[in-house]
């Protein structure tokens, strides 16, 4: 022993250890598997955040990103899923009309596709233009019906009925082309001071707080697509320009009211015209007063104007109506026969046409009251 009394020490002279308590030896155990939980438990937890926060900033990436450019289209009554197709392909909205058209395939929305005017973006998803077309999701629209044969002022009182769009505005823009892009007519843009004629008649769809400026200029730019593919050049050879093509059309579409009767109608416009004859058509007259309905008098029919065609030889100066495609192609096509009268000869709107001035004049004598 030493010369502390109760210290004991061990081969080398060193402390002996005092055996520990086991109960101190449990607890320490549980304090190092508790530490051990909770790191991984707090390890998971932020394992999981991040990966909660990668799948949310990747969400946003795929599904709220910034959309490209807006682009207006106009989907129209009638358009089939392959018509749609190609129209969102040619503006960039989408790159594969085919993809388009087998996802609405397979989706079954063939008939579901609403018309109307959207504000789709370029290279916008598949799947997510054919939804806005399911569910119509376009920029609020009305439509906006012109009929074929009107004349200007005619379609600006149907606009002012309709209430959406002034007519005002609309016959005052008529008559300012320069404030729009004039289509071309055959082959080249023709010098105007009126768009009578110009403007094409059709079903257009306008958004809310839209205009005369825009139905004016989308008339334009639809005379100038549908008209593309008429063979104009047939205007040389029957002695006329194209232009005036467009002026004979809007008489035949003022006359005409049985469809089969208008390359008859042309022809007797173009025999009159190289027999140097006038060519009478009252509604050159009531182009001239304004006045749409009810008979012409005789002081109507003596009216000074150079759209009185009764009076002045030749064609009116401009287009008298809107003419469409149909009437158009008459007057490109016009029938091969020698008529150069013709009378209504029944309340359904057809026609007695003749070469002959006696038969002319008898056919009127039994002509029904208009």
């Amino acid at each position: 022993m030493d010369g502390k009394q109760g210290r004991r020490t061990g081969p080398g002279g060193g402390l002996r250890p005092r055996r520990q308590d086991p109960w101190a030896r449990w607890v320490t155990r549980l304090v190092v598997v508790g530490i051990f939980v909770v790191f991984v438990v707090g390890a998971f937890y932020g394992i999981n955040k991040g990966v909660s926060w990668y799948r949310d900033q990747s969400a946003s990436v795929t599904t709220e990103a910034p959309h490209g450019a807006p682009v207006k289209v106009t989907i129209t009554p009638g358009m089939t899923a392959a018509e749609i197709g190609r129209l969102l392909e040619e503006e960039g909205v989408i790159s594969s009309s085919a993809e388009f058209v087998d996802l609405v395939r397979s989706r079954g929305s063939e008939d579901s596709l609403r018309p109307g005017i959207y504000q789709f973006y370029k290279d916008q998803k598949v799947v997510e233009v054919i939804e806005w077309l399911e569910e119509g999701k376009g920029s609020p629209s009305f439509k906006v019906t012109i009929p074929e044969g009107l004349a200007v002022a005619q379609v600006g009182a149907l606009l002012d009925e309709q209430g959406k769009i002034s007519g005002e505005t609309y016959v005052k823009l008529a008559s300012q082309p320069d404030k729009f892009k004039v289509p071309k007519v055959g082959d080249s843009v023709p010098e105007v001071k009126t768009l009578e004629g110009l403007l094409f008649p059709s079903t257009y769809y306008l958004i809310e707080g839209e205009g005369a400026v825009e139905l004016i200029g989308a008339q334009l730019s639809a005379f100038q697509t549908k008209t593309a593919s008429l063979p104009w050049k047939n205007a040389t050879s029957l002695g006329v320009s194209a232009y005036q093509i467009v002026t004979i059309a809007s008489l035949i579409e003022k006359e005409v009211s049985v469809p089969e009767e208008r390359p008859l109608v042309a022809a007797v416009i173009y025999n009159r015209l190289r027999s140097d004859m006038s060519l009478g058509i009252d509604a050159t007259v009531r182009y001239a007063l304004g006045k749409w309905t009810g008979p012409l008098t005789d002081a109507d029919l003596a009216v000074a104007s150079p759209y009185n065609t009764r009076v002045v030889k030749g064609l009116p100066p401009t287009p008298i109506a809107s003419p469409g495609v149909d009437a158009l192609n008459a007057a490109l096509n016009p029938a091969d026969v020698d008529y150069l009268y013709y009378v209504l000869k029944d309340s359904a709107g057809h026609h007695f046409f003749t070469a002959s001035y006696e038969e002319f004049l008898q056919a009127k004598k039994n002509q029904p009251q208009q």
